[in-house]
């Protein structure tokens, strides 16, 4: 090797360590950019023939990405998102049935049987009459506000599906049209880190939407499966969309440029969309079944009880509620409404007007297992409020736990994946070394150069 090649060698140590200073400069600076990826820059001996000379290339970067790791930060984030969303819907469905603030049913029942009470005390006061209309019409509305107000919820947790899958698929959109950028870019002989990088947390942020997993094709371009079926590939994206089935449960159905839609509800394992359909088509649904269960079986023997006894004026066989085979229909009975003394508080006809032993007998119903057969008005009511009770305290631990290993897994990813600064301080005064090791190469062989000039010129 003359002299002429070692200033090769040098000039190509300088170009090296010069991008490899480049890129710890990169990493600097983007030690704090959400989604960045560590570079390292890839430096290799460089051979001419059989013979390797000891140059040095930059062949490029290479981004510091273990796709085990961010599979699990995706799922973490899908179950963290989901848990957190059913945790913040249950608390809505809590609040409407907190006695403390008055939002409940437990003091309308308590308010009905007492009327009862007050009227076998009193059976011809018109205002104790009254009272029991109004406590009947009360427990009743409050039956029917709550369950309509559960049903708006969960016709909001629909909109909110809808509106998910509007942002899932815009993300999907613009994941594959990277698939296309990062295919030309690296085709072309560029580097696509940035845009790998873009496109990774453009798949973090659909993670917290819906379940998702990922893997690369042939091609090296990302594959994105949502709720088990795939949502992206290569630069073709489908879409997904909600709507209600025959129950009314919510579907979500996975929309794809070739071939008939598919229902994808049962593979929906994460994200915002899995916690809303847990909370309105498992939690909402069990706690509507219960309320219908109360307002029918109570009505049901308030009413059968009533039909027993005899008004003020010797006419009997009316119901007290209509609609009582639903809490969203229950109400008080129209031939009711503005009559009091259609109450049947005489237990037989030869009692008219002042008999209460039909009164009496519609207070003691406060005590029996009108519920299911095993359970009073207000132990009913009172299983149903420990149920939802339960139902957010398990959501909230598990929301919580869930968070946890999200923030485990993002720390394992920042371990493998981002920037220490510390690293970077070493490779900078590295490659810093190198740089002047090369520049003190080219000051000796121009020097030498210099020598054999003057000595060939004399």
């Amino acid at each position: 090797m003359g002299l002429n090649g070692l200033l090769g060698l040098a000039r190509d140590a300088l170009a090296a360590n010069s991008f490899a200073l480049d890129v710890t400069g990169q990493n600097v600076a983007n030690v704090n950019t959400p989604g960045y990826v560590k570079r390292t820059a890839v430096l290799e001996t460089r051979v001419t023939g059989n013979v390797s000379y000891g140059g040095v290339d930059a062949k490029g970067v290479q981004r510091s990405v273990d796709q085990f790791i961010d599979a699990r930060v995706y799922d973490a984030t899908g179950n963290a998102s989901g848990a957190q969303t059913r945790d913040g819907q249950l608390a809505g469905v809590e609040a409407l049935f907190n006695d403390t603030n008055g939002t409940g049913l437990g003091g309308t029942i308590s308010a009905l049987f007492g009327s009862f009470s007050a009227l076998s005390a009193n059976p011809t006061d018109d205002a104790a009459r009254a009272n029991v209309l109004a406590r009947a019409d009360d427990f009743a509305s409050r039956l029917r506000d709550t369950y309509s107000t559960i049903q708006t919820q969960r016709q909001d947790q629909l909109t909110q599906a809808s509106g998910i899958t509007a942002s899932a698929n815009d993300l999907a959109s613009q994941i594959a049209k990277l698939n296309d950028q990062i295919k030309a870019a690296e085709n072309g002989g560029g580097d696509a880190s940035d845009l790998r990088d873009k496109q990774g947390s453009l798949v973090g942020q659909l993670s917290k939407l819906v379940d998702v997993h990922t893997f690369t094709d042939g091609h090296g371009q990302l594959v994105v499966r949502a709720a088990g079926a795939t949502l992206v590939e290569g630069n073709t994206a489908g879409s997904l969309s909600v709507s209600t089935d025959p129950t009314g449960a919510m579907r979500l159905t996975m929309n794809r440029p070739q071939g008939s839609p598919i229902d994808v509800t049962d593979h929906l394992t994460g994200g915002q969309l899995a916690g809303l359909k847990e909370v309105r088509d498992t939690d909402a649904t069990a706690i509507l079944a219960r309320l219908d269960k109360i307002a029918g079986d109570v009505g049901d023997a308030i009413n059968a009880q009533h039909v027993a006894g005899f008004a003020t004026d010797g006419s009997t066989g009316r119901v007290l509620f209509s609609g009582t085979g639903s809490a969203a229909t229950i109400a008080l009975d129209s031939q009711m409404v503005g009559h009091p003394e259609r109450l049947a508080a005489s237990s037989n006809a030869a009692d008219v007007p002042g008999g209460s032993g039909n009164a009496v007998a519609l207070a003691s119903l406060s005590t029996k297992p009108l519920v299911g057969g095993t359970q009073t008005a207000a132990e009913a009511y009172g299983s149903l409020v420990g149920d939802i009770g339960q139902r957010k305290a398990q959501a909230a631990q598990d929301s919580e736990m869930r968070s946890s290993m999200q923030s485990q897994a993002e720390a394992m990813r920042s371990s493998s994946e981002g920037v220490s600064v510390d690293e970077e301080m070493i490779n900078l005064t590295k490659y810093q070394r190198a740089y002047e090791a090369a520049s003190k190469l080219v000051t000796t062989a121009d020097q030498l150069l210099q020598e054999l000039m003057n000595t060939v010129g004399k």
